[in-house]
């Protein structure tokens, strides 16, 4: 009966022993989630002057019909702003588009034959500019998509995540494309269940999305429900798509009305778009001043991160120009000149992830902004 007890005991030891492990695995790879979702903030988006239409064939009236389409695309994408294609100059240029053009191709894609363009990036920025219209650069906020759509039928909910066969991811797919922003849907594993459930997405709880949307590391979190809802002015139901949009410390609401789940969330996504571009794009007017800062930056001890922090500085599409002023000990003193006022430049700053501005401020903050380097 003891040699019983014993092999319980030394059964039970290893047992705990494998829960601890298994803990030990399931706090790794949250971390190593979390050391991934570090590089998931603003990046560059790369394909700004590349336009990508769907056609039929590869006849040159549709190769003329869909780089007209390709272009008008890649002027959205840089401007951020649908608009400018009413533009009288832009018009013309998109009829002349071979003007702008570097090459063109035809790909396969599954089922799906494409038209691919690449267009002058700096002769679209300069039209753009001469026509006094925006410009955005290709550092743009990164963001987190919870899509909950309830059957109207059933009147279940459900979680558009990367592990569904929802019909709607290449719709997002397609008008992120479009629009040249970066929206990416949640992985939807058992961490993701765990933390935030349909009912969480359905009821738009914004602070508590957001929290539980750590692990991800994008600058904005967007929460979005469809289903039909009734209007109590006309007496009927409406298909209606509800959706926030929240970094955090700013929050923007909005209810779009329409007659297809897909529409929707299409016209969803470029309203996502549009609200970014407001924020972070440059007005042509605001080019004529120049304005200039210094930057001391913090932990900036070797070539390496001199190296980065420059080509950081220098990318920026508001930079006219940047250099090294002085350096003592760890910290580097860069002079910014850019064509955009202090906190406008903040903001823009605001997305890079390894430049971190301290709570504090300075007296002579109008001039002068602290950061932290936080890259290697």
């Amino acid at each position: 009966m003891q040699k019983s007890v014993k092999y319980l005991t030394i059964a039970s030891e290893r047992y705990k022993d494998l829960l601890v492990l298994k803990k030990l695995f399931s706090i790794f790879g949250l971390t190593l989630c979390s050391i991934i979702s570090m590089h998931t903030h603003s990046a560059p988006i790369e394909h700004l002057n590349k336009g990508q239409i769907i056609v039929t064939d590869q006849s040159n009236f549709t190769q003329k019909k869909a780089g007209k389409r390709a272009f008008q695309q890649v002027v959205v994408k840089l401007s951020g702003d649908v608009a400018v294609l009413e533009n009288l100059q832009l018009k013309r240029s998109a009829t002349n588009f071979e003007q702008y053009l570097v090459a063109s191709t035809f790909i396969q894609n599954g089922d799906k034959l494409l038209y691919q363009a690449e267009f002058n990036e700096q002769k679209i920025v300069a039209l753009l500019r001469a026509e006094n219209l925006n410009v955005w650069g290709k550092r743009r906020p990164s963001g987190l998509l919870w899509l909950a759509i309830e059957d109207d039928v059933s009147k279940t909910k459900s979680l558009v995540t990367q592990s569904s066969s929802s019909k709607y991811l290449e719709i997002i797919d397609q008008v992120t494309y479009d629009r040249g922003v970066e929206l990416i849907m949640p992985i939807g594993d058992l961490t993701d269940s765990m933390n935030i459930t349909v009912l969480d997405v359905w009821g738009l709880f914004s602070s508590s999305i957001y929290n539980k949307s750590i692990r991800y590391g994008t600058n904005y979190v967007v929460g979005a429900r469809v289903g039909m809802v009734f209007d109590d002015f006309s007496a009927q139901a409406k298909l209606q798509l509800s959706y926030f949009v929240t970094n955090g410390q700013t929050i923007e609401t909005n209810e779009i009305v329409g007659d297809d789940i897909a529409t929707l969330i299409a016209q969803f996504v470029n309203e996502y778009a549009t609200y970014l571009a407001t924020l972070y794009s440059v007005e042509t007017s605001e080019t004529g001043q120049i304005f200039s800062v210094t930057l001391n930056i913090a932990n900036v001890d070797t070539l390496v991160k001199y190296t980065k922090v420059l080509e950081i500085l220098s990318s920026l599409a508001v930079t006219q120009s940047a250099d090294l002023s002085a350096q003592s000990k760890d910290v580097a003193s860069f002079t910014l000149a850019s064509n955009v006022p202090l906190q406008r430049l903040k903001t823009i700053l605001k997305l890079e992830q390894y430049l971190k501005e301290p709570e504090y401020q300075r007296p002579d903050s109008a001039v002068v902004i602290d950061y932290e380097w936080r890259g290697n």
